[in-house]
């Protein structure tokens, strides 16, 4: 004959006390002094009752930590303890038995549970664990903090919450969320469910009653709660509501009475196309009681209205006094924001009558819309955006960058007209200065030939970045510049260029290629250790630019294509300070440059920009030192390594603006890019090697430091004597 099992009065704590206040337990046989304790247990008396099961020298443990997939386990009549951990996994039946049993699951990948009998409760340690029997844990699960349940089955108890839980069938008692735990519910719990502070609850499932001291979530994405009793808010409780543009935002549904008990309400715009005047439903209820205390809204321009009724809570947005300058960041920001129109609505009795159609005529029924003022998708998007989309978008739609245009074109220039610049000092001083008698020693950059005329090609690399607070523009210019001069007398020389570049313009928001093709001619007059060196040149640009905008469900990409030219001209004089084989020479230049570029009009969405034509002109003077030292090889080659360097400085109006409008809607702004440099430093190191009296090889590096750009670059030369 069966012995008949007798539970203990902490045995008892633990069962009760894992029912979490929502199931009432009764023993079918239990003697006199074993009276149950009260159940409401708190989670510090669970946790004391758990930890008295696990001490209790009549508790006999088991653990389970090898990988024995498929295995049925079944264990006796006594109380036990059942681990799983280390290598442990269930994937068969384990049945507790006899007696009061527990099962834990404390491994750290986590596995899968499947059928489990005769266990009283579980505790779910760490790591993530598919519960997918049914009717089991008739008094609870524990959830710990580092743990996730989720549940594919039927646990007959309720949950106590430290970690997360998500319930996707059903749960037959209720659920507590402690301080630091989530419950999410796209199934059924069948009792109570209480949320404590700092506790989070989402889900589109069935509950008892929800009792809310933490966080009430309800979106698109989980749905809202619906609750078969009541639901009770507190003052700590906090309600995040996400609402949609398409005005199809959740609804909670309540079938007993709704007490709001004064609950913050944080509304969380989804991103869209938010109309001006939006209504949604929060929540339908048998009876609402109270008010929410304080409302949070993240949309940046419309502000909500929480409409109380006796069985319905609405929530309408409409347009509030924030202005579009208030949020901008940067001063083109600003600029964008003052010339925006905002849609408005035309009152019915101001608007134009619709022209008379058959359809109208014939039906009276068929009534034209309301006419409104023509209005622009991106400022629409921009209205419903919340305070730090709008931000970002008023500087995505401002193209800012756009002023940065002649700036870069400018940079990509200035390696063009340094390589007549080149072309003429590696002539050093002019044959007269260097005839047999006078310094014959004094260095000759180029072959040191006394031939009439000189051919020369050099390839170029340059690049640079335009520093801006916003958002900075990289610039990478390549290409092939081909020259020839001729001595004409002993004291001028005059010679002609052409090349071709290629510029690559890059930023977060912009990309940008600058297709080039330059022209050029030049003179020199060598007088004794005086230089005079002339240069002009003149470059046409075909540009195109990509813009990147993307935000509140707004994306666009406009491109634009137009033309620009610039002209460049320079005086430069030198006095060579020759000693043997060094040349020292100090040198002024004076330099003029002219950007012009046509408007145009981006093609694209509602983003798009006309852009007007801008025409800017700069004049600069530059002051340096050079330094040059021939060596001759023993083969009969010749080293000459130099160096210089000079202070620029631009004179003027340095800043860089563009006028411009939004192509649909919205009047003229003004955005400004990065000035042009007031001072800046200009160094060059270069390498020549003398092939013999025809034929020079060369290989340079440049930069130039200024407050508001860098830029660097590496210049290959050929030039060939004849």
């Amino acid at each position: 004959m069966p012995v008949q099992h007798k539970f203990r009065p902490q045995h008892l704590a633990l069962a009760i006390a894992l029912a979490l206040g929502c199931t009432e337990i009764s023993l079918a046989q239990q003697s006199s002094v074993d009276a149950p304790p009260s159940s409401t247990e708190t989670p510090q008396q669970l946790m004391a009752a758990l930890d008295a099961f696990i001490n209790d020298p009549a508790t006999l443990p088991h653990t389970i930590n090898k990988a024995a997939d498929g295995i049925d386990r079944t264990f006796g009549e006594a109380d036990d303890l059942v681990t799983v951990s280390g290598r442990g996994v269930l994937t068969g039946t384990i049945d507790g038995g006899g007696g009061t049993n527990f099962l834990q699951l404390d491994t750290a990948s986590g596995g899968t549970l499947g059928e489990s009998r005769h266990f009283e409760g579980l505790e779910l340690k760490r790591s993530t664990w598919t519960a997918k029997g049914s009717g089991d844990f008739n008094t609870g699960v524990l959830v710990r903090a580092k743990a996730t349940l989720i549940n594919d089955g039927y646990i007959q108890g309720g949950a106590l919450v430290q970690g997360t839980l998500i319930n996707n069938k059903q749960i037959g008692g209720g659920a507590t969320v402690q301080s630091g735990g989530s419950l999410t519910n796209p199934g059924t719990i069948e009792g109570d469910v209480t949320i404590n502070e700092k506790g989070a609850f989402t889900g589109n499932g069935l509950v008892g009653s929800l009792k809310v001291d933490g966080k009430l979530s309800v979106d698109g994405l989980h749905g809202a709660p619906k609750v078969k009793g009541d639901l009770n808010l507190s003052k700590t409780a906090e309600l995040v509501y996400e609402v949609n543009a398409n005005r199809k935002s959740e609804t909670m549904i309540v079938g007993g009475t709704a007490s709001l008990g004064g609950a913050t309400l944080n509304i969380l715009a989804a991103p869209g196309d938010y109309p001006l005047i939006s209504e949604n439903n929060i929540l339908i209820a048998n009876k609402i009681e109270g008010e929410f205390g304080t409302v949070i809204n993240n949309l940046a321009f419309l502000t909500p209205k929480i409409e109380y009724g006796a069985q319905n809570v609405g929530l309408i947005f409409t347009r509030n006094d924030v202005t579009l300058e208030s949020v901008a960041s940067t001063d083109n920001g600003k600029e964008l924001a003052q010339s925006i129109e905002e849609p408005k609505d035309i009152p019915q009795e101001q608007a134009p009558a619709p022209a008379s159609t058959p359809s109208t005529a014939t039906n009276p029924v068929a009534t034209a819309p309301k006419p409104t003022i023509p209005t622009n998708a991106a400022v629409t998007a921009l209205l419903g955006s919340d305070k730090v989309t709008a931000s970002h978008a008023i500087e995505q739609l401002a193209g800012g960058n756009n002023a940065n245009l002649a700036k870069a074109t400018l940079n990509s220039d200035s390696p063009v007209s340094a390589t007549l610049l080149s072309a003429m000092r590696q002539l050093d001083s002019a044959s007269a200065y260097n005839k047999p008698g006078s310094r014959t020693n004094a260095p000759r950059l180029a072959a040191g030939s006394e031939e009439n005329g000189r051919v020369w090609l050099q390839a170029l690399g340059h690049g640079g970045t335009l520093d801006r607070d916003h958002d900075a523009l990289q610039h990478s210019t390549k290409g092939l510049v081909l020259g020839a001069d001729w001595g004409i007398d002993e004291q001028w020389r005059i010679g002609v260029m052409g090349g071709k570049s290629e510029t690559r313009l890059d930023s977060r928001e912009l990309d940008g290629d600058l297709d080039s093709w330059h022209l050029g001619a030049y003179a020199l007059r060598q007088s004794g250790p005086m230089s005079l060196r002339l240069g002009a040149t003149y470059s046409n640009h075909d540009g195109s630019t990509k813009r990147r905008i993307a935000f509140n469900d707004f994306s666009d990409r406009p491109e634009g294509r137009y033309d620009a030219s610039t002209q460049q001209a320079f005086a430069e004089v030198g006095y060579n300070l020759s000693r043997a084989n060094v040349s020292i020479e100090p040198f002024a230049s004076l330099g003029y440059q002219r950007y012009q570029r046509d408007g145009y009009t981006e093609k694209g969405g509602a983003a798009t920009l006309k852009v007007h034509g801008q025409t800017q002109n700069n004049l600069n003077s530059t002051f340096g030192l050079r330094l040059a030292k021939i060596n001759t090889l023993d083969n009969g080659m010749q080293l000459t390594p130099r160096f210089s360097a000079g202070w620029k400085h631009t004179y003027g109006d340095i800043e860089s603006d563009t006028r411009q409008r939004l192509a649909t809607g919205g009047k003229n702004f003004t955005v400004s890019g990065a000035p042009l440099d007031r001072d800046s430093l200009k160094l060059d190191a270069g390498l020549d090697l003398g092939l013999s009296a025809k034929h020079t090889l060369g290989v340079s590096l440049n930069g130039e430091i200024g407050t508001d750009s860098r830029n660097h670059g590496v210049t290959g030369q050929w030039r060939m004597s004849f």
